[in-house]
């Protein structure tokens, strides 16, 4: 017979080992930068809000676009970067941005913020405003209200000026930092638009946006052409044509040596399949001596046709032991006059008789890049062979280039009451240390 097992000896129930939590990184908040980011949709009373008391019609502009900095900011995570970009780009637009002290959200109090609506605190911490009151200077890199003869309203400009001239010598040619500033003024003008914020400048507002959307791919098609330029076929051209002592100079990208039959099959190659003058002209009276310095504004692109490009890869079949000669086509440009405050530009002009178009032989990889309007430096030599020849390429400027006249002052600081005598070659003992500074008034 067999018997129950004693129940006090009975085995014990396998325990379940409790599984730990992994810890959740937090997600990140949105910036208000990201591809596809859109602002939450608004309450009935938010737009009404909007639309009766903040950006009304009757208020003043100057209220209402300061409002609207207030608010993008607010609503955007800016970064150490994009804050830098963004306060620059509103300096350059006369905004005045500068860190003020002791003005912060813990310098309120907490009854302050107790009895203060979002806007009142905001309007208190801010440091975008658009100054106002006479005691401020008329000649001052800050808008003034009281003298608005010497400013004028333009999105358009502030932007063109900002992205192409002032964030290009910023940037020093790194894409990201171009990027980066370029959303950031896209992003907000999108928002002045989207809220309706200035609707009489709606077309000038409109206009911003556009220089906005190509500029970062203006940006990068510079930055490739810097490395490409001044191009094969001019490179021998003035291997057959200049002698080495002549183009010495370290603008020169192209200083590896060509080999003179190549050079010469590559000249006749292009100038034949482009229709210009014949080959058969002497070669020390191909290029005329002398090279000049211009900035030329493109007007139009020929690229090669199918035509061209059959042509020069027949030829390119027979080469053995030499690089293939690429397809070219032709550019037209102009003289310009380009104003960056370097020099007094402001008279110069243009002689009548160098005011005409040139013709310019460039790769088609080259020219794929180049968009009318864009302002090229360079060194140029006439020829007798209908084109004109560049020695070198200096500087390329965006199709949208812009100096605006506040450039010149960035660094300008607004005078102070100062007693100090000015240093003076008649006074070689005097020491600046030894004279207290402070109001002559004062004393």
């Amino acid at each position: 017979m067999s018997s129950l097992p004693d129940s006090g000896s009975a085995p014990a129930l396998p325990v379940k080992e409790t599984k730990k939590k992994k810890n959740r990184k937090p997600k990140k908040k949105a910036t208000g930068f990201e591809e596809y980011f859109c602002d939450p949709p608004m309450t009935p009373a938010e737009f009404e809000e909007e639309k009766e008391l903040i950006y009304p019609p009757h208020r003043p502009f100057i209220a209402r676009i300061e409002e609207a900095i207030q608010r993008f900011r607010a609503r955007r995570r800016l970064d150490n970067k994009r804050e830098l970009l963004f306060s620059r780009y509103l300096t350059l637009g006369g905004v005045d941005t500068t860190v003020r002290q002791f003005q912060g959200s813990r310098n309120l109090g907490k009854e302050t913020l107790e009895e203060s609506s979002k806007t009142e605190i905001r309007e208190m911490i801010a440091d975008d405003v658009i100054r106002g009151g006479a005691e401020y200077n008329e000649h001052s890199i800050f808008y003034q209200p009281e003298f608005p003869e010497h400013w004028d309203v333009d999105f358009s400009g502030v932007a063109a000026g900002f992205l192409s001239h002032h964030l290009s010598r910023l940037a020093g040619g790194d894409l990201e930092t171009i990027w980066l500033g370029t959303s950031v003024v896209s992003n907000f003008l999108k928002y002045i638009a989207q809220h309706n914020v200035c609707p009489e400048y709606g077309e000038d507002l409109a206009n911003a946006i556009k220089i906005a959307d190509i500029a970062l791919d203006e940006a990068a098609a510079i930055s490739d052409l810097s490395l490409l330029v001044p191009g094969h076929f001019n490179s021998c051209v003035r291997t057959l044509f200049t002698k080495p002592e002549e183009y010495a100079d370290n603008r020169y990208t192209w200083n590896e040596p060509i080999d003179r039959g190549y050079a010469r099959a590559t000249v006749a190659v292009i100038t034949t399949s482009l229709l210009l003058p014949s080959n058969t002209i002497p070669d020390e009276h191909r290029v005329l001596p002398g090279v000049t310095e211009h900035f030329f504004e493109v007007c139009s692109i020929t690229r090669p046709t199918e035509e061209i490009k059959n042509k020069v890869s027949v030829v390119n079949k027979h080469l053995s032991g030499y690089p293939d000669i690429p397809p070219c086509g032709t550019m037209t440009a102009r003289p310009v006059i380009i104003r960056d405050g370097w020099e007094n530009s402001m008279h110069a002009t243009i002689p009548d008789e160098e005011d005409v178009e040139s013709l310019f032989v460039l790769e088609d990889k080259i020219l794929a890049l180049l968009k009318p309007g864009m302002k090229l430096k360079l060194g140029t030599c006439n020829t007798q062979m209908g084109f004109k020849l560049i020695y070198y390429v200096d500087e390329i400027l965006a199709s949208f280039y812009t100096f605006l006249p506040q450039e010149l002052m960035w660094k300008y600081k607004e005078p102070v009451p100062n007693c100090r005598p000015g240093p003076s070659i008649h006074n070689d003992d005097f020491n600046i240390n030894d004279v207290p500074f402070g109001d002559p008034e004062e004393d």
